[in-house]
């Protein structure tokens, strides 16, 4: 019993080890990567692709005010910056501002970039608005350019569930992990769906 109980302790010490320097690792990474673009945009600060760069870095820290500002400087000097439009975007997403979240996803859905995270993202502003059979059909769209696109089909899912259309809903949640078996949303909304529907057999 001692042995195991001291075992467990090691163990337990170990995982604390490793994650402590894994979340030492990404503090390292995203520092060196704040410095880097930090330093860049000192020294071209009339390029936009610094500013979009420090901008993202600062999002993945959810630090959105400042990546807001740096995306504001890079659209003054190219007010044509997918990446800068973009990182605005998922901004006002976040914050839950959808109306302009919307007004810039659909500049970008119409550039015609060909590229899915565009219409799913604009989706996931209409679902936030209610707005439900606009997002199913932006959802679709990016699912005609990549059919792989677990988080479309998530997403697909989502917008069924809330309208109700629970079988539908529990085949895209299906399809979404199957191409991405470890996709959370997915797991925990096909539980949902799928206790939701047990519940209308027993009725």
């Amino acid at each position: 019993m001692m042995n195991t109980i001291t075992i467990r302790g090691w163990v337990f010490a170990s995982i604390v080890v490793v994650l402590s320097l894994a979340a030492y690792e990404r503090n390292r990474v995203w520092k060196n990567e704040y410095i880097l673009w930090k330093d860049v945009v000192q020294k071209s600060p009339n390029k936009a692709v610094p500013h979009v760069n420090l901008g993202n870095a600062f999002v993945r820290r959810c630090v959105l005010e400042r990546a807001e500002k740096e995306f504001k400087l890079a659209l003054e000097i190219n007010p044509r910056d997918i990446r800068a439009i973009n990182g605005l975007a998922v901004i006002y997403l976040k914050q839950k501002n959808y109306d302009e979240a919307i007004r810039l996803f659909e500049i970008l859905a119409k550039d015609k970039t060909n590229e899915p995270g565009f219409d799913s993202n604009l989706g996931v502003a209409y679902m936030g608005k209610g707005l439900l059979d606009k997002a199913i059909e932006q959802f679709k769209a990016a699912l005609n350019v990549d059919p792989d696109f677990p988080d479309a089909h998530s997403n697909l899912g989502l917008a069924y569930k809330k309208k109700g259309m629970l079988k539908e809903a529990k085949e895209e949640f299906e399809k979404a992990l199957q191409l991405s078996p470890e996709h959370i949303d997915a797991k925990r909304d096909l539980d949902e769906v799928k206790q939701l529907l047990l519940g209308e057999i027993t009725k």
